[in-house]
This record gives C-alpha cells, structure tokens and sequence, in this order.
C-alpha cells in the first residue's frame, strides 16, 4: 500500500489517500471520495509517512480518460508554492488553461493482415473489419469512383461489402489508407467479445498492438512533417551571430545571457538555434514581454517554422488556448511562441526556452501565484536539462551581474546587424522651451523626416488626456472615490477613469462639487499630446495605448498599417518602446523621460535607462540614419548622461555601486509584504502585530509604512518590507506563511511578493 498527497480542484490544501494501484505515478489523475462526494483528484507527491492519526481513505480509481502531467511538470508546480509562498492551485489554474479536458480512446491494432496467417478466431475479427459496406464506400468516395477500383480490379465486391484486392500490388494510397485505417477495434470492443487472456497472450508475441491515444482531436490542425514546414532558406548569420550560436549550442553550460544592442540581430541567433534544436526532434519556447510585440514575432515565425508554431497569449479564446495547448502536448508542435505564460507549455523533449527582452516587468506576474517567467524557466530547465537564453539591449542589472560574475554565460554585440549606425541622441532641456509639448529641435526633426517621406515614433509614458483636473471656482480636484489618486481624463471616450480600480464615469464638463465649467487641466497624458501634434502636424497619426488596443485586433492591425507606410507618426506609451522594427522610422522623440525617474524606487534609474535606449533603438534600423529627441527637464541626471553616452556598461557600473552600497539585489533578496483592509482605523495597529509575529534576527526588517498610492480598490495598504542574503531569505521563508497564519484575521489581508518588481 503506497499513500499519496491529492490535490483537489478549488481547495488549497493536500489530502492524503491510499493506493495499491501497480502503474499510479504523480500526474495521474484519480476518483476519490471526497466530503461524501465523488471528486477528481491530482497525484502530486509520494509520501514517506506510512501511519497516519486519521483515517486515510483509498483511491477509488485511476481515471485514463483524463489528461496526466508529466512528474518534472508537477515538480515544477510545487517548486513555484514552495518559492512563491503560494497555493498549489493558484499555481495550477495558471499554468494550465481552463477547460482542458482531453478524451483518450484505447485501441487493439495489428500492423499487417494476410488471410493465409488468420489462425485464430481474434485475428479472424480484425480481418472481417476490413470489409466496407457499399453504401459507406460510396459515401467517401462516390459512385463513379467505386466503379472505376473495381474496373481496375482494385476492389472486390461480395454481396454489400467491399474488400481489397490483395493480389493487386498498385493499390491507389488513398484507398489503401483506408481499408488500413480500419484494422483497430476500440478496447471495450475487443474485450467484450473475446478472453481476456487470449488478448493479453497476443500482445506479448506482439501479433497485436494495444494503444492509447487522444481522442477527438481535430486533424486539420495537425502539421505537416518537420522537414516539410520549416524554411530551408535560413538568414545568414555574420561572423560574430554564427559564433555565439555555435558556443550555445556546444556549451555544457546551461545559462547564458546575450547584451546585443538595439538591432543587433538577436532574433536571428534564437531561431537559427530553434532549427538546429527542431531539427533534432527537440522543441523550444521562446518567450516575448508584450502582447503588442506577438503579430511581428507571428509573422517571422510562421515564416520560419510554418504552421508549426503555437502561439500562446491572454487575448486567444477559450478554445483556441485549448486547441494550440493540445498540439503542444500531443507532440505536433514543438516550437512555443508566447508571453508570461507560455513557460509552462508543455513542450516535449525542451531543448531551448529563450526570453526576448528579458529585463521586462512583465515578466513578473502581480497577481498570485506572484512568479517571475525568467526564474521559473531557469528552474525547468535545471529539471529538464534544457538551455535558458536571456536576450536584452539593457539587461536586468541583476542578469548583468550574474554575467559579469559568469554564472551566465555572456555574450556581447556592440555593433548593428549589417553595419547599420546607432541613432545620435540629443538632449534638450525643456527649461529653455517655449512650447511644452515640442521642442523646436524635435518639431525640426519631425518635420524634415515628414519632407524625407519617413516615419517618426513619440513616446510619452502616460495615459489618457490629463492626469488632474481642478476646478478654478472651488479648486476640487476629480478624485476615484475608491482609490487615493485622482482621476485620469480620457478625451477618446469622454470619461473620467481611475488607473488603479478601473471605475470610470461620464465627463460633463463641470465641476462634481459645484457645478462650475471652469476647469483646467494639467499633467499632460498622450491623448493632449496627441491632439497638440494633430495641430502642428496635419499628417496620418496613430495612436498606441491600452484605450485604443481595446479593439479586437489592434495590434495586428496597427503593426501591418505602419509597417506598410499608412501612418506617418505612431505616438504611444511603453508599449511601443521595445522590439518593433520598422526600417523607415528615423525620428524618435521622448517628451518627457522624468515620468518614472522621480519615483521612490531603487530600481526607478533603471526602468528610465531600459525605456529610453529601447525607444531609441527603434531609429535607424534600416539603411537610413536615426534621430533621437531626448526631452527632459533634469539633463544633468546622470541616468540621462548615459542614455546619451549609448554605454550601457558605464550605466550598470554607476548602479552597480549604489546597490553594492545599499545592499540591493543581486547583493540581496527582498520580500515585500502587503497589508490591505476596507477598514483605515486599526491597520497599522495589526501591521505592527504581523511585524512581531515575523520578525527575525537573520533580516532586515522595515515597517509598517503606508503604501505610496494609500488607498486602492477600497482598501487601505501599508508594507512590510525585508531585505536579507539568498540563505539567509530562503531560511526566513521557511516559517513565514506559518507565523502570518497564526494572527490571520478576516479584517485584514495579507499578501507575500517574493522578489517584486514593483514596490509601489
């Protein structure tokens, strides 16, 4: 008797059962009795305890005609509660899409039948099916066609059936496919009919073939084989690409990271080591930040591996996830395109997970199980032995380091594919401008790019109209009246919105307090800036941000129409900041770059190094030269020198020290924990009490504060926030979620973020 943890659909907990069943392995999915209802369990784990001070149920059964998870897939599963301080089934629900529910079919098939050898009544069976009814026959190939096999004596016919001529050796494939695809009878069938036992002694001489596979799987997507979809016509790597591919591809070394500057030819090293991989039977995942980036990765890859990429990410429905999710999981396709959580795809024989522009946020997920996809798939590729292969312009300072320190192994490329030119950035303090929105240098540019027939991407990282609006009679400001921030205006629906909640309602035009019209606007979003430039520059523009990506396929539109010269200028927020390649784009401007400089966050320096460069690598990518507009009103910043500088070295030396100093990641782990209640009075009382609960002499503790946006969503926030070494972190976590729950109360909620992106 072996006892195993369950894991139970919508329960948080494991459950322990009992099992004798021989061929139960971690995956599998089994009936239990469960709360005096039969219910679907999960095999997570084996355990070690073999007496227990509570009745142990027995498994009820071993269901094969559900979907099983490979052991390393469940173990990665678990590592990720383990790492995340989360629940298995937050963990579970977001790896695996809903509603996958795959049907198998068992089946008794024989490779070849020859009548002389027909000695037994079973093999006497499978030859009688080979028999087709007229009319069935007919039904799939019509009437004139049957005519014609029988003519050419390909068919012989016997009263209302048809059998194949087995003395004719040219029998048509199609038809031959046919009459094969009939020598197997499903399980159940077979079973009914004969002895179990003279079933069993025939699949062990092998004279039948017992198989299980999925059922109701829709052919038409099925692939073409590997040598028939991928093109042949492989981009030549120059000498520096086909050097980095071939370490990577020989290293006994499992991480490595490529610092390639913008246009580089990044993307071309990953899919010449995609093929390689394919061509060995080997699958790869390869993974993008941003939704806005799919439709031109899309392209490339369906040129490149044909129909067999699936592509995974948040705006498929319900049926298409299932459908590519299948072909991943049958084997059909091997090659994985897709965001966040495309990582747990579940590729067979992984060979490469590759992370496009690795230093991205979105990448850590902000909601629970609250996991980074960088350090899971180095984790799942520990468990698989497959290659991680990170990619940046502006790494992670932390990824930079482990580069430095050779933990990954790194590769640089300082020059652009092709000997194209790095855009030349210029600095304009705003102080000295007379028009808030354009520099005379960036109206310049703009202009002469327009003349030249050129495009000209604008980035403003702010959303809607404008970020405040007060009333001149009164001075009441538009406030969320469940969030502590005021409220956004969007001009292109006419509605006031709050960024944090979502509530939004109609804008009329006057004050909510005292109905006055006189109001102003100010802190100027990308909607204004918009509307200035439609002013200045009466041209076709187009605007990127989340009110217009709203439309169902916007960014496969909006890729296609400026790709192909519809727009002149593309003004936009950080979406528009990273991977896209347009060759005509020679002008860039950022309007204003203070946006996430000022914020308190010691990672804030570089988030505005990361937005800026990648912006600014979207200039000059064909054979034209680009431009670069750089707007600030704080040039002597020195996150700014080095944007203009193009070092991204002499940038990580200058962060580096300050974290180094201020003890920082790499040089620590941090955990950031939230404390949320409807309730204000009586929060920093129980923060207080959590801190006691928590505290520990092995980190360091700071806390509890008022969170920088107070109040979101209707409940007031402070934090906790620790600092430690990786040993002496992974020590502390051991008993955190344990003491959290020994003062937990319904007032309050309490949520652990390990390794956060985002401490505001």
């Amino acid at each position: 008797m072996k006892y195993y943890s369950i894991h139970i659909e919508k329960t948080t907990e494991f459950y322990t059962y009992s099992s004798d069943i021989d061929d139960l392995d971690i995956g599998d999915r089994v009936l239990v009795s469960f709360r005096r209802k039969d219910r679907v369990g999960l095999v997570v784990k084996e355990e070690q305890d073999k007496e227990y001070s509570f009745k142990v149920l027995k498994i009820k059964e071993k269901l094969n005609n559900e979907i099983s998870f490979s052991r390393k897939f469940i173990e990665l599963l678990l590592w990720i509660k383990e790492y995340y301080l989360c629940s298995f089934e937050q963990v579970f629900t977001t790896a695996v899409p809903s509603g996958i529910k795959i049907k198998y079919e068992d089946i008794y098939r024989i490779e070849k039948i020859n009548s002389l050898f027909a000695t037994n009544e079973i093999l006497e069976y499978f030859l009688s099916k080979l028999k087709v009814r007229k009319k069935t026959l007919t039904d799939r190939f019509g009437k004139e066609s049957i005519k014609d096999f029988i003519n050419l004596e390909f068919l012989k016919k016997e009263e209302d059936w048809y059998f194949l001529n087995e003395d004719k050796k040219e029998i048509p494939n199609f038809l031959n496919e046919y009459f094969n695809s009939r020598k197997e009878v499903s399980k159940g069938t077979l079973e009914k009919k004969f002895n179990k036992k003279d079933i069993d002694k025939m699949v062990k001489n092998n004279e039948l073939i017992y198989e299980r596979r999925m059922k109701d799987f829709n052919e038409e997507n099925l692939i073409k084989e590997i040598s028939d979809s991928l093109n042949e016509e492989d981009t030549k790597l120059n000498d520096e690409q086909e050097r980095i591919r071939c370490e990577i591809s020989k290293s006994n070394k499992k991480h490595f990271l490529i610092r390639g500057v913008t246009g580089s030819g990044k993307t071309e090293i990953y899919i010449h080591l995609i093929k390689e991989a394919l061509k060995e039977g080997k699958g790869s995942i390869f993974l993008v930040p941003e939704i806005s980036l799919t439709p031109q990765m899309v392209l490339r890859f369906r040129r490149e591996f044909g129909e067999g990429v699936a592509i995974l990410h948040s705006r498929l429905s319900q049926s298409e996830r299932a459908t590519e999710w299948y072909s991943i999981y049958n084997g059909n396709k091997k090659v994985v395109l897709g965001v966040r959580s495309a990582i747990f795809a579940p590729v067979q024989n992984l060979e490469y997970i590759i992370i496009d522009e690795e230093h991205e946020n979105s990448y850590k997920q902000d909601s629970n199980p609250r996991y980074h996809a960088k350090f899971v798939a180095i984790r799942r590729a520990e468990m698989e032995k497959a290659k991680v292969v990170l990619g940046s312009a502006t790494p992670s300072i932390e990824s930079y380091y482990y580069g430095k320190k050779g933990i990954f192994q790194l590769f640089e490329i300082e020059s652009r594919y092709k000997n194209a030119k790095l855009p030349e950035i210029e600095i304009v303090d705003m102080k000295q401008e007379q028009d808030q929105f354009f520099s005379e240098a960036l109206s310049f540019e703009i202009r002469n790019a327009l003349l030249r027939k050129e495009q000209t991407i604008l980035l403003l990282n702010r959303k809607g109209y404008s970020t405040l609006i007060q009333c001149e009679s009164c001075g009441h400001m538009e406030e969320c009246e469940h969030c502590s921030i005021k409220l956004n205006y969007y001009a292109s629906n006419n509605t006031l919105k709050c960024n944090y909640c979502g509530i939004q309602k109609r804008f009329t035009g006057h004050c909510s307090k005292c109905g006055s019209d006189k109001l102003s606007f100010s802190g100027r979003g990308v909607e204004r800036v918009e509307e200035e430039l439609r002013k200045k520059f009466p041209v076709n523009i187009i605007r990127v941000d989340g009110e217009a990506a709203k439309e169902k396929n916007f960014y496969e539109n909006m890729y296609h129409d400026f790709l192909n010269g519809k727009y002149d200028i593309m003004i936009g927020t950080q979406m528009i900041s990273k991977g896209l390649h347009f060759p005509n784009v020679t002008v860039v401007g950022v309007i204003n770059s203070d946006t996430i400089m000022s914020l308190p966050d010691f990672r804030a320096g570089e988030r505005t190094y990361q937005m800026i460069t990648q912006v600014a690598g979207r200039a000059g990518r064909g054979e034209k030269p680009g431009k670069v507009i750089l707007q600030t009103y704080q040039p002597e910043n020195y996150v700014i020198e080095k944007i203009q500088e193009n070092s991204y070295i002499n940038f990580y030396e200058k962060e580096i020290e300050k974290r180094e100093i201020l003890s920082y990641p790499p040089f620590s782990k941090i955990i950031n924990i939230g404390i949320s209640s409807e309730k204000e009075a009586g929060l920093e009382e129980y923060g207080k009490k959590l801190l006691e609960s928590i505290k520990s002499e092995e980190v360091e503790m700071y806390g509890p504060m008022k969170s920088l946006v107070y109040k979101v969503k209707g409940r007031y926030r402070c934090n906790i926030f620790i600092k430690g070494d990786r040993t002496s972190i992974n020590n502390y976590k051991k008993n955190l979620e344990e003491n959290i729950k020994k003062i937990e109360s319904k007032e309050y909620r309490v949520v652990v973020d390990v390794d956060p992106t985002n401490l505001i």
